[in-house]
This record gives C-alpha cells, sequence and structure tokens, in this order.
C-alpha cells in the first residue's frame, strides 16, 4: 500500500459549505445527521472533516481501542457512504487523505460508495479489496401518479388500487403525515413500537431497540422536520397505529430509512396501503426518485425499484491485529446478511 504523508486533523468547527457546489449529496452528510450522530455515539471515535473542491466534503472517523479502524463518519447507522467525487483532483486529494488516516490504524472498511466514484478505481490501483456492498434498490419517478402506476406491473397495479378500498371498509382510515414536533414524537413512538414488535415475533430486538438509538432518531426527526426534510406518515385503523414509514426529503429525492406495521394487521397490506399514500405524495411534491436504500427486500421491487450498484473498499494491516479485525468484520457482516435474509423471505411470504 502506497501512503503518502498528509496532515490530517480531527474536525472541530465543523463549519458550513461555503457554496452551493459544496452542498451534501445525500441527507446523510449533512451537519444535523453527522453532529447528531457524533453526541449520541462519538465516544472512543475521532472524527474528520476534509474539503473536497466541488464534490462538496467527506466525513470520517476512527474508532476502536486495540484495534484502529478508519469508516465513514456514521457508518453502521446511515445507508449510503459517500458522494460520487466526480473530480479527478478531489478524488485523488480525498484518496490521500484516506491512504494517510488508514495507515496510521490497523483498517479501513469504506462501504456503500457509488460503483462509479473515483475512489473506488484508486483503492483498486493502490490493492485495497473491492467487493459489492449491500445492494440499495431505487425508483426513479415519473412526472404523475397516473403515469407510475401504469408503470408497475398488472399485480401490483391492481393491489395498490385495490387493497386501501378493502381496508376501508373494514377500518375508519387516517393517514398523517407528522407535521410538528409533537406528531413528531408521537409517531416516532408509534414506530419504535410497531417495529419491535415485529422483530421480537422473530427473535430479534431490532436496529431501534436501544435507548440510545431512539433518541438518536428523535433528535434527527426534529432536526429534520425544522428543515421541511422529514416525511414521517402513519397509518391508523380505527384510532390504533397500523403502520408508520419513516424517509427523508433532501435534494429531490426520497430516501425510506425504516418502517414498522402492527403484526396483527399483516392480511389487510397496511404497509402496501402506506407506502402507496407515500408515493403518490413524494410524486406530488416533485421527488424525482424514491430510494429504499439496503437491502433486497422482494416489496421495494414490486413498488419499480431497480438495484443500483454499490460498492466497499477495505485494507487490513498485515498484522495479527489487522488479520483478527478482518475476521470479526467478517462474521459481522455473515450474520447481518444472514439478519436481512431472513427479513426478505418473511417479507415475500407474508406482505
Amino acid at each position: 500500500m502506497n501512503g503518502h504523508s498528509v496532515a490530517a486533523h480531527p474536525d472541530q468547527t465543523m463549519a458550513p459549505p461555503a457554496t452551493v457546489d459544496a452542498l451534501p449529496r445525500t441527507v446523510f452528510q449533512t451537519l444535523p445527521y453527522l453532529m447528531a450522530y457524533r453526541r449520541h455515539f462519538g465516544a472512543g471515535r475521532t472524527f474528520y472533516h476534509f474539503r473536497a473542491g466541488g464534490a462538496g466534503a467527506a466525513f470520517l472517523m476512527t474508532r476502536g481501542r486495540s484495534a484502529r479502524r478508519l469508516e465513514w463518519w456514521g457508518a453502521g447507522i446511515h445507508d449510503i457512504g459517500a458522494a460520487a467525487y466526480d473530480s479527478p483532483s478531489a478524488a485523488q486529494n480525498l484518496w490521500t487523505r484516506i491512504e494517510n488516516l488508514a495507515t496510521q490504524g490497523h483498517a479501513a472498511q469504506l462501504a456503500q460508495i457509488p460503483a462509479d466514484c473515483k475512489l473506488v478505481d484508486l483503492a483498486a490501483q493502490a490493492g485495497w479489496q473491492v467487493c459489492d456492498a449491500e445492494a440499495c434498490p431505487s425508483l426513479i419517478l415519473p412526472d404523475n401518479w397516473d403515469d407510475y402506476v401504469r408503470s408497475l406491473g398488472k399485480n401490483m397495479r391492481e393491489q395498490i388500487k385495490r387493497y386501501p378500498k378493502r381496508l376501508e371498509k373494514e377500518f375508519a382510515l387516517e393517514y398523517q403525515l407528522a407535521e410538528n414536533d409533537d406528531e413528531v414524537q408521537s409517531a416516532l413512538t408509534d414506530l419504535f413500537q410497531l417495529h419491535g414488535k415485529r422483530w421480537r415475533a422473530r427473535g430479534q430486538t431490532g436496529v431501534l431497540a436501544t435507548p440510545r438509538r431512539q433518541k438518536f432518531y428523535r433528535e434527527v426527526c426534529r432536526e429534520f422536520a425544522r428543515r421541511d426534510w422529514l416525511r414521517l406518515w402513519t397509518l391508523r385503523c380505527d384510532g390504533r397505529p397500523a403502520c408508520v414509514l419513516l424517509s427523508y426529503f433532501y435534494g429531490g429525492k426520497y430516501s425510506f430509512f425504516i418502517g414498522g406495521f402492527e403484526p396483527e394487521l399483516l392480511r389487510w397490506s397496511v404497509g402496501t396501503c402506506l407506502f402507496a399514500r407515500v408515493l403518490r405524495h413524494a410524486i406530488e411534491e416533485g421527488a424525482t426518485e424514491f430510494d429504499f436504500l439496503r437491502g433486497e427486500e422482494e416489496y421495494k421491487y414490486r413498488f419499480g425499484a431497480v438495484n443500483r450498484d454499490y460498492k466497499t473498499i477495505a485494507w487490513f494491516e498485515d498484522t495479527t491485529r489487522g488479520k483478527l479485525l478482518q475476521r470479526r468484520i467478517e462474521l459481522k457482516a455473515a450474520f447481518m446478511q444472514r439478519v436481512h435474509q431472513k427479513f426478505s423471505a418473511v417479507h415475500r411470504s407474508k406482505e
């Protein structure tokens, strides 16, 4: 590995980008998101902030005690690791800093990078591992709802028309988009309960179970709501929360983060009903893309999403610590893949 000596200092000020060109490409690289992560998960981590020319900025962190590794700032919480650094000079400048930080520790793993990002080529040239990252299905939205419905397969076209009508005959329905902080916090409470209830039924805790994560998402959603980046929807049946879907709307693109629904109402396809309402709202407010983020759950493809190609680049020091860290990361990745596959199978068979 060819390291370069470049001074890198932990960021302290996090000054806002100076130009429009430097605005973050994804909502997960905005200051409210990054700083909330730092407040809630910053113990034992060192954070770095680099300007990357017209491509915006790069945010990295190192963590670990006996074995330090370099990751994207927020790794393990958000889904998209980096913007696509299109400028060769910006990508090369950033790559020099990545190599320098990596060699100060024992490993580096930078996940979910767009496959066409120049960092991927630079990593391969430097002898880093380059592998496929977890799929991120995404849907390009047309200009109007009717065109979207016509683009779907026959079964899905019928379902998004028939299922809401069927539900209306059985329950008093309420579709609500959270607009003030009280509504946001109430909807999040419902989301945590519904998401946890479904995962506990499968012997898992789910990613929203811990108090620290719940506090983090409450803060993020509060800040995003202030900036009109939050799209938090609830479907109630007879006044009872049946489904909650959490999305972010930033830069003309929806990013669907997570959802939860009442397992007792599974046969009524409440998830399909609420997704149809959310997608229609996204089209009507001018969104051009609906990103379902990580995971190959079958329902995403029924709504018309197709996979985007993302890569993960990694380097491990040729020492005992580096090899042990590589093994630990590989075991964790294999476990998470099995969990996601199990989730996908349940969704295919029941929703």
